[in-house]
């Protein structure tokens, strides 16, 4: 009987492939092979064309790793772990489904480049990126992870933690030689006005705001944040995006199942507001961005889903002065 050929097979054939590469590819094939229905080894081997002991090898490692599972009587069947990586998969297309129309809409209002992160493998990981109109080069491609205790996007993520794991996580991060006291004292105060940010005073001058999502639970489950250069920011527009990107976080959080309760005027909070307070509107246009032409138009105090047929106007942060580009 003529076996079958697999990818791994054909790219050992072209020598086109590394070593770790092809054993790599082999265990693909090995999770492939069994979706169908659980396989013996001798079995296994024959269809993917491997001598048993390679395929054992193959299928051992795989099982330590709970790829795969032993099935009485039937062999090697798919694992627990694929189920969870599939639930991790299912959850972050779903949150970046839901955000999507947020961060569009915080992109063309303040014409920054906006983003969502989620905490994974100790860092903060950009699922997507809506780019702005403005001139920023991104320190991140999407896929790829800062840490946690450096950036806006991980700060949010860290909002909930005890402050024994925000000077620990910076202390990783940075070294124990770092000033995790005024890491804390930063931390304490985004705690307190519902967003972090970066100020931009890092080597290349990127400003970034984030505020957390949260799921139906309450836990903050990601991060959506804007970046811009801070040649385009003041304290005074920092208070103005903070505020707008809390509220999109509430929106988001909303659409992902959190009670509208949840939320009080805190989570909208601007610098110098006391939580609880109205927003105070004079505070928002020193520079004269994120106002209308007769600097009258209001932010919205409230989080809203996009999907409220009572909602005419989904999250404005208002229209902003295009200024210098």
């Amino acid at each position: 009987m003529k076996r079958s050929v697999s990818f791994s097979q054909a790219q050992d054939g072209a020598g086109g492939a590394s070593p770790a590469s092809q054993t790599l590819v082999r265990g693909l094939d090995v999770l492939e092979m069994v979706a169908t229905g659980p396989l013996a080894l001798p079995a296994l081997a024959n269809r993917l064309g491997l001598a048993r002991s390679t395929a054992h090898r193959l299928a051992t490692a795989l099982l330590e790793r709970r790829y795969l599972t032993l099935v009485p009587r039937q062999g090697y069947g798919l694992g627990p772990k694929l189920l969870e990586l599939g639930s991790c998969a299912q959850d972050q297309t779903m949150l970046v489904r839901v955000a999507r129309p947020y961060m569009e809409a915080l992109a063309a209002e303040t014409l920054d480049s906006a983003h969502i992160s989620i905490c994974d493998a100790g860092g903060a990981l950009l699922l997507e990126r809506i780019a702005g109109q403005r001139r920023l080069l991104p320190a991140l491609r999407v896929g790829e992870r800062m840490k946690l205790s450096q950036g806006a996007a991980g700060w949010a993520l860290l909002l909930d933690a005890p402050e024994a794991v925000w000077r620990e996580t910076f202390a990783q991060d940075c070294g124990s030689a770092a000033p995790t006291a005024a890491f804390v004292d930063s931390m304490r105060r985004f705690v307190c006005i519902g967003y972090a940010f970066d100020p931009g005073d890092n080597s290349d001058h990127v400003c970034s705001v984030a505020a957390p999502v949260r799921g139906a639970q309450g836990n903050i489950v990601a991060a959506i944040g804007l970046s811009t250069a801070s040649q385009y920011i003041d304290e005074s527009r920092l208070a103005t995006v903070g505020g707008a990107v809390a509220r999109a976080a509430a929106s988001i959080s909303i659409d992902l199942g959190r009670p509208r309760s949840g939320y009080d005027a805190s989570n909208a909070a601007v610098h110098g507001v006391q939580r609880g307070k109205p927003l105070d509107h004079g505070s928002t246009r020193k520079n004269g961005e994120f106002a209308s032409p007769d600097g009258t138009k209001p932010l919205e105090a409230e989080p809203h889903s996009m999907h409220d047929p009572n909602v005419q106007v989904s999250i404005r942060a208002q229209t902003p002065d295009r200024g210098e580009r």
